[in-house]
């Protein structure tokens, strides 16, 4: 049996997946039989957790530092570029909007007028006072009111079900 990194058979499967070889491999003759094969499994499921854990915040980290990077880069020669840009498109006759580089692509897209919001609350205060309908009220039920309204009376409203009480399977 084949198991992508982190992934038990049945369990959270991605179908998507199912055609990746990570590398890990199980005897198609292993089963979880007793103690010893039980705690294989879940050792190899509390580890694969724990990768990806590490995994998610090494890839936070290299994202930012890739973002610090490209700001640099934009800031340092970002004018520089877009003025290089410019030349060797009016020097190739000004029909193209683009350079090809081996390493990408620069330019120039059309873009349309727009609006940008650089400080929310002070364009929902200015709302408030002059444009009521611009302003969004988005509303959320309150969980704790709704169990205390069914443990009183037992009704249960429309859009809620019953979870009852009972064993749950979990590895951890």
């Amino acid at each position: 049996m084949m198991l992508g990194e982190g992934q038990s058979p049945g369990v959270d499967a991605d179908p998507a997946d199912a055609d990746l070889d990570v590398g890990v491999e199980v005897d198609e003759r292993f089963h979880v039989t007793d103690e010893k094969s039980a705690n294989w499994v879940v050792r190899r499921v509390v580890a694969a957790r724990r990768y990806a854990d590490r995994v998610r915040v090494w890839a936070a980290a290299e994202i930012r530092r890739a973002e610090r990077e490209e700001r640099f880069f934009l800031d340092r020669f970002g004018r520089e570029l877009e003025d290089w840009c410019r030349k060797r498109i009016a020097s190739d006759g000004g029909r193209r909007r683009s350079v090809s580089l081996p390493a990408g692509v620069v330019g120039f897209r059309r873009a349309p007028a727009g609006l940008d919001v650089v400080d929310e609350g002070k364009l929902l205060a200015w709302c408030r006072m002059h444009l009521r309908g611009a302003v969004v009220v988005r509303e959320s039920v309150a969980k704790a009111a709704i169990v205390e309204h069914v443990e009183g009376t037992g009704e249960v409203p429309d859009g809620l079900a019953v979870r009852a009480a009972g064993e749950r399977f979990y590895v951890k």
